[in-house]
């Protein structure tokens, strides 16, 4: 049986914790220490079900990364990042994670191997949202300058583009700040995407053709969206308080619901159903009437919060939703009547980030699985960007140059370097770095110590520097792995002793 789950955290410095909850219990499962994060900068890193699951959390005071897994509460892996990040998205597949700054720059990471792709300016204020859509072709950038772009992600990619990348799209109907960004589910030619503002409107756009299709009017300002998995209606949540409750003498902050579909009754005496979206309409919602969107009694929102609703999150079905304020409070809802369920109040900061997910496989190990999950797979990021590596190894250009590789660094200078001295001094780790070096240098027509080889080489003596390598590939590999066993240091000389064997045959 399948268990839903939320994970929370808050951007308080006196906070400090993020904590996994039952969704529909409100039990506490987990907690993960020294963690403080901006708004919009916790991301998942979804994988395999035989995978182990991370979560990314950029850091609030400093340029930091933290990784997390679900098997222990503290910090799994922490690096340094070329910029402080203020928010953060990972692809759907799990494959690359996006970064925004406060000047507007943007850096894409490829997270297994911890390659930075390609940094950029991207707007010219702070950037305040990132998304990727759901079939990880175009990524979502918002920013204080009222701008939403469209960014083809595989034009980000590509490496032999040297020139600063051009949007897909910009959409510039906003005036203020963009505050959430959510795509639907789908292909890039069958999604919509909605966008929210402090200018208290929200629009919803054709990501096929890059047209706005519908301008949602609001009273107040507009914090946060969470957008129905089936498309009916989305959410949204006010910065602003919109009336004083005169229960308890507080303003109330609400969240609304705005219906994507309404009935419309045609002359014939029957109803139908058809969207709001076409022709660049406006519907006004929670500015009152007695009937709004074919529904009688006035308009649907969701009452209880009295401080700035700053997140929000919809279960897997769309039936519960999550929301978190500046003051801390977590209230979970019961969409379909709209009444509050649960309200936890275990944060002391503002909510920074909503998730919500199935239990993982890590959390289900202890019971059920006899061994734990092996982690998936990660590299600290690097913080220049570098080339990507094909199927035949590291490229090499025109001068024959070794271009970045994503764990070593090859300088031209290296290729005078005494390997015995290298294995007298050196610790495992370096061994193997050596190892990968004369490698990759004898494939660039280098030879360590002297000489360059000539254009006649056997293709079988190719063939077993390429299956050595690969051999090294995996032992640095398991080497990084904290639950792998260290390579012995007698098995990496006697792969260098082959390397050299085969360099000297080669040359002969």
């Amino acid at each position: 049986m399948f268990v839903e789950l939320a994970l929370t955290s808050s951007s308080d410095s006196a906070d400090g914790t993020t904590y996994l909850w039952n969704l529909h219990t409100g039990s506490l499962l987990s907690s993960f220490k020294q963690n403080v994060t901006p708004l919009q900068s916790l991301a998942l890193v979804n994988n395999s079900r035989n995978v182990g699951s991370l979560f990314l959390s950029a850091q609030a005071d400093k340029g930091m990364m933290h990784v997390y897994n679900y098997q222990k509460d503290q910090v799994y892996l922490k690096f340094p990042l070329p910029d402080k990040i203020i928010c953060l998205a990972t692809s759907t597949r799990g494959t690359y994670c996006a970064g925004g700054t406060e000047s507007g720059r943007i850096h894409i990471w490829e997270i297994a191997t911890g390659i930075l792709h390609r940094t950029f300016d991207a707007h010219y204020k702070k950037i305040t949202v990132l998304r990727f859509s759901s079939d990880d072709t175009v990524l979502f950038s918002g920013s204080e300058d009222a701008v939403v772009h469209v960014w083809m992600l595989n034009s980000l990619l590509d490496d032999s583009l040297t020139d600063s990348p051009a949007p897909h799209y910009s959409w510039t109907d906003h005036t203020l700040s963009i505050t959430d960004i959510q795509c639907g589910i789908g292909r890039f030619h069958g999604s919509r995407v909605v966008t929210s503002s402090l200018d208290h409107t929200c629009k919803l756009w054709d990501l096929s053709t890059g047209t706005l299709l519908t301008t949602f009017l609001f009273p107040t300002k507009i914090m946060a969206l969470a957008l129905d998995p089936a498309e009916r209606y989305f959410l949204a949540s006010s910065g602003t308080p919109a009336s004083i409750s005169s229960a308890a003498s507080e303003a109330d902050y609400l969240i609304y619901q705005a219906l994507l579909y309404k009935s419309k009754h045609t002359q014939q005496g029957y109803t139908t159903i058809e969207a709001v979206d076409g022709d660049a309409g406006l519907e006004q919602i929670g500015l009152g009437g007695a009937k709004r969107n074919g529904v009688r009694g006035g308009d649907l929102v969701f009452r209880g919060h009295h401080h700035p609703i700053l997140r929000l999150a919809l279960n897997f079905d769309g039936t519960a939703l999550v929301s978190g304020d500046n003051k801390g409070n977590l209230m979970v809802w019961d969409v379909a009547s709209r009444q509050m369920v649960r309200e936890i109040k275990q944060h002391k900061g503002a909510i920074s980030s909503i998730h919500t997910m199935f239990q993982p496989v890590d959390l289900y190990s202890n019971t059920i699985l006899t061994d734990k999950p092996r982690l998936s797979p990660i590299t600290p990021f690097k913080r220049i960007p570098q080339s990507r590596i094909g199927e035949g190894g590291p490229e090499v250009n025109a001068n024959t140059s070794i271009a970045d590789d994503p764990l070593v660094m090859v300088a031209p200078s290296t290729s005078g370097v005494d390997m015995s001295a290298v294995l007298a001094h050196s610790s495992e780790h370096q061994i193997l770095e050596s190892a990968r070096r004369a490698f990759v240098q004898s494939r660039s027509g280098v030879v360590v110590g002297s000489g360059s080889l000539g254009s006649s080489e056997s293709a079988s003596a190719y063939k077993e520097l390429e299956q050595k390598y690969a051999e090294l590939e995996a032992k640095l590999a398991a080497m990084m792995t904290p639950v792998a066993p260290v390579v012995s240091t007698s098995d990496i000389s006697a792969a260098l002793s082959g390397l050299r064997t085969s360099t000297k045959r080669r040359k002969a």
